[in-house]
């Protein structure tokens, strides 16, 4: 095993065979300054995609508040109409289904 002389970025002192300071604690291995930014990047992109989904709302949650009321019932309206051929397109998956087994 080689012997690694390390110089600490904080207070100067060099350290042997240490991942953290003996003076002031501070974390010298880059291997573990990696692993710790890949994690506060990943963190900060699972951050960032909650927002975006919460700054992003569908159609449908958008505009069902509205203040206008004839754009209320045209989102309704075209809410319903995509339940309806949703509900006849698992109808005939359904039908597809039952016959084939």
């Amino acid at each position: 095993m080689s012997i690694r002389n390390i110089k600490c970025l904080n207070c100067g002192i060099y350290n042997v065979n240490r991942d953290y300071c003996s003076n002031c604690n501070a974390l010298l291995s880059y291997k573990k300054r990696r692993e710790l930014a890949y994690k506060k990047e990943q963190e900060g992109r699972l951050e960032q995609r909650r927002l975006e989904k919460e700054n992003n709302p569908s159609f449908y949650q958008k505009y069902k508040d509205h203040r206008f009321f004839l754009v209320r019932v045209f989102v309704k309206l075209l809410r319903s109409i995509w339940v309806v051929v949703m509900s006849i397109g698992m109808f005939i998956a359904w039908i597809i289904t039952s016959i084939a087994a």
